[in-house]
């Protein structure tokens, strides 16, 4: 009986060793490189599972959260990088019991690859990876919301996401119900430990096109997060509970407030593309707020938080945050996921579309450079007298050399149509100086010159009684603070900016040069569409 009794405490003693490693190796993972080489040498899924019931009874639990955020189809490093990335994130979902991976929104819109098929490569790659959910950003309604939310659709024939959509503050106006297809949270149990996702919109409506949000409301999002957190901790009896939101981190603040069931252990942030990995102070004491978020450049394209549970005490203890750049990943590249790539990168109608030559550019041309030509491609191809755009909507360096249609959709990446409204000399004039006064966003077209008090057209006094038909992105249009929805004749054309802009460089003889002016045919008065969107539509339906 003696014999036995010590093997028993040999036994014991030795599984508090095996605890005490599993916390050590927490709090480790402090940079890239560490992480990498600790994520490598994680057990193989079958072990995994043998050790689940040892790590299970163990009093310290470690729950490693991932993002992506603001991947917009590759536009900011590559679309290719999904290979180690997604690479990378398939073997934490398939080789640890203890990994939550969740996109956090703007992640399709941006280049050609991920327009084309509204998304359906990066879908098809999230799933192959392991993803656990997806939040909506304020670019997932560039499109129109339904081409997101049809993936959750249960139709697979119009492709299929295998995680679910996360959408808390967003209903609709007219019943209050949720939007389609979306969910407000998950949960994932991991090694005995309940642990609640909550994905949410932020303030950043004012970055979504008026008419894509029609019946759409977003309600307060910290009020939302409150609510569920309180849900997720009494209703589903949680012990963790992480906050994805697609907003920057200023709004953590108000987060970390949070107290009771409403108290919030970890944020992922969002839409700001800053590099951010910290922690914040509570009003009320107790361990601190985690956050982090990826700029979606090369050095920093993944973020990973890492929580230690206390099963003893019931809360966070400790933590570890960080981003990943695309060095750090490159070990982790995936075969079937580069040949999910590769079968939508090389269909021959695409690789025609992308691969068009529209042009040869004179040299470099920064993205405000190029704001001034958009908007007066607008006056001259729209036939209106003033053309404007955001400048922003330009969103990537034109670079010298031939110019490709693919090259142009990574410049301009939105499926912008141009309205168009009748507006007096006077509302014209007023406009004009409250953009100058308050700093908009807004770039006219070269023909307007601003001086001594008055505004001209080619030279020519505007009359304040005189009706001028304005023609602009319907981002910027439908926008109440502009004065578009002033004037009279409001109108929706058949007109995409993006296909104004490829007939304005099929035009161009010798080398594109935007402070050239646009380049418009003398007998042409409105151009013809290239016809993105319906080529895109023929094949895809």
């Amino acid at each position: 009986m003696k014999r036995l009794l010590s093997l028993v405490l040999i036994a014991l003693i030795g599984l508090s060793f095996v605890g005490c490693d599993f916390l050590n190796q927490t709090t480790k993972t402090t940079t890239d490189q560490t992480t990498q080489n600790t994520e490598q040498t994680t057990t193989t899924t079958e072990e995994a599972t043998d050790t689940t019931q040892i790590l299970s009874t163990t009093r310290y639990q470690e729950i490693n959260l991932y993002s992506i955020n603001d991947f917009h189809g590759g536009a900011y490093s590559s679309i290719d990088n999904l290979v180690q990335l997604g690479g990378f994130l398939k073997y934490q979902a398939n080789n640890t019991d203890n990994s939550i991976i969740v996109a956090n929104g703007d992640i399709f819109q941006g280049t050609a690859l991920s327009n084309y098929y509204y998304g359906m490569p990066i879908v098809d790659v999230l799933n192959e990876a392991g993803f656990d959910g997806f939040v909506l950003g304020n670019h997932e309604f560039d499109w129109g919301i339904d081409k997101i939310t049809q993936y959750r659709d249960g139709d697979v024939e119009n492709g299929e996401m295998d995680y679910p959509i996360l959408a808390a503050n967003i209903v609709y106006e007219d019943s209050g119900d949720p939007l389609i297809n979306t969910i407000p949270y998950i949960t994932k149990e991991i090694n005995g430990v309940k642990v609640g996702i909550i994905g949410v919109i932020g303030d950043v409506i004012n970055s979504i096109s008026a008419s894509r949000t029609e019946n759409i409301v977003f309600t307060d999002a910290v009020d939302a997060i409150s609510h569920y957190a309180s849900v997720l901790r009494t209703d589903e009896s949680c012990d963790i509970v992480v906050v994805y939101i697609h907003e920057g981190s200023s709004v953590d603040g108000s987060i970390a407030n949070l107290t009771g069931d409403s108290y919030v252990d970890a944020v992922f942030n969002g839409h700001t593309h800053q590099d951010e990995a910290g922690t914040i102070a509570r009003a009320q004491g107790g361990y601190p707020l985690v956050y982090g978020q990826a700029s979606n450049y090369s050095d920093s394209m993944l973020v990973k938080i890492s929580l230690t549970y206390d099963n003893q005490t019931k809360e966070v203890i400790d933590s570890s945050v960080g981003t990943y750049s695309y060095s750090s990943l490159q070990n982790y590249s995936d075969q079937t996921i580069s040949d999910i790539l590769y079968e939508y990168n090389y269909d021959t109608t695409y690789r025609n579309f992308v691969d068009q030559v529209l042009c040869s550019v004179e040299s470099n041309y920064y993205r405000y450079d190029l704001a001034t030509w958009g908007a007066s491609v607008i006056r001259d191809y729209a036939g209106v007298d003033i053309g404007v755009v955001n400048a922003g909507g330009f969103r990537t360096t034109m670079y010298s050399g031939d110019l490709t249609m693919g090259d142009l959709i990574v410049i301009y990446p939105f499926d912008n149509y141009i309205k168009t409204s009748d507006m007096t000399g006077a509302q014209l004039e007023s406009f004009y100086e409250k953009v100058l006064n308050q700093g908009y966003d807004v770039i006219f077209d070269d023909s307007l010159e601003y001086y001594g008090g008055t505004l001209y057209i080619n030279g020519i006094a505007v009359v304040a009684t005189q009706v001028y038909t304005v023609g602009a992105v319907d981002y910027i249009f439908d926008k109440e603070h502009y004065d578009f929805l002033d004037g009279e004749n409001i109108t929706q054309t058949v007109y995409l900016m993006r296909d104004l802009l490829a007939q304005d460089l099929m035009n161009v003889n010798g080398s594109f040069n935007p402070y050239d002016g646009t380049h418009v045919p003398l007998s042409v008065q409105a151009a013809i569409p290239t016809t993105f969107l319906r080529l895109k539509e023929s094949i895809l339906n």
